[in-house]
């Protein structure tokens, strides 16, 4: 069996969960492992969102659900026990820990299986790890539009309608300490004029749509008019940016899994996806961005 543990808000879970898929398409029994209660801070603001967003399955069978409810308590009782100890406490039930020294790397040897039994841990944050199963990815990872808001229904008419093209600007979290030595100083101010400026190169009539936590810092510091802002969606709606993005026409990405996934959602075959040319501050390479986007 394959543990895929769980953890972070909902764009790192959605990278966790289309890891998990890719096991099961290479024919490996695999669950989505969710070590903390669904709404616990440890996944984001929002808790664990998956199964309410999308038609995703957790485990892969019912065998599955009986070894992941004993994993589930043994993982609750280790937790008694020092952090350093939970490789060998876990290797104690035949429970291998595969773990990679950086999330924005590929590493093709996780795939080397040489355990029965494994838990995977880290956010596998590079479409590689899901090459060969991206078209389930995209299936499974198809929102619940009944739960759209009015307001979103009502803007997507629009973003579909235009040359529409969603702006990320993230600030609030970045701007913290827990960010401050790799996310943080990546997405500057040049870099959103340079990749603006490239749209507006690219595209006929851009209409831009922002996403941002900081709407009067952006319209203080840019210069975007007729730009729309989109800050309706808040709280347990924030995901609804995330599918205003995935139906624009084209996107301009933040260092961050949220609008990485807005943008790999994006079904437009001619779309243009800009992302900065670094995503984490003290990596000169990484295996995040897709060949085909454009990197400024």
């Amino acid at each position: 069996m394959k543990y895929i543990t769980i953890t972070g808000g909902l764009g790192n879970q959605m990278f966790i969960h289309a890891f998990c898929l890719s096991l099961r398409n290479k024919g490996k029994k695999a669950v989505l492992f969710v070590p903390r209660k669904t709404e616990s801070k440890g996944y984001g603001h929002q808790g664990y969102e998956l199964e309410k967003l999308f038609q995703t399955k957790r485990f892969d069978g019912r065998f599955s659900v009986l070894c992941n409810s004993f994993v589930q308590l043994y993982s609750q009782f280790i937790r008694l026990f020092p952090r350093k100890w939970k490789p060998r406490l876990f290797n104690l039930i035949g429970i291998h820990i595969v773990s990679v020294s950086e999330n924005f790397i590929y590493y093709q040897e996780v795939f080397d299986f040489k355990h029965k039994h494994e838990m995977f841990m880290g956010t596998w944050q590079s479409e590689l790890f899901f090459k060969d199963a991206k078209d389930i990815v995209r299936r499974e990872f198809a929102f619940n539009e009944e739960l759209l808001s009015e307001m979103t229904i009502e803007t997507r008419k629009h973003v579909i309608e235009l040359n529409s093209v969603s702006i990320h600007i993230r600030r609030g979290d970045y701007l913290s300490n827990q960010y401050s030595n790799g996310f943080a100083g990546v997405c500057t101010n040049i870099y959103y004029e340079n990749a603006i400026k490239f749209i507006k190169e690219k595209v006929e009539y851009p209409q831009f749509y922002v996403f941002t936590d900081d709407k009067e810092w952006v319209r203080e510091h840019f210069e975007m008019n007729g730009a729309i802002y989109i800050n309706f969606n808040n709280g347990k709606d924030s995901w609804q940016d995330m599918y205003l993005m995935s139906q624009c026409k084209h996107n301009i990405i933040a260092n961050s899994s949220f609008s990485w996934w807005g943008a790999w959602l994006n079904n437009n075959p001619d779309k243009i996806v800009v992302a900065p040319k670094l995503w984490w501050r003290l990596f000169e390479k990484d295996d995040v961005v897709p060949g085909d986007w454009i990197r400024i």
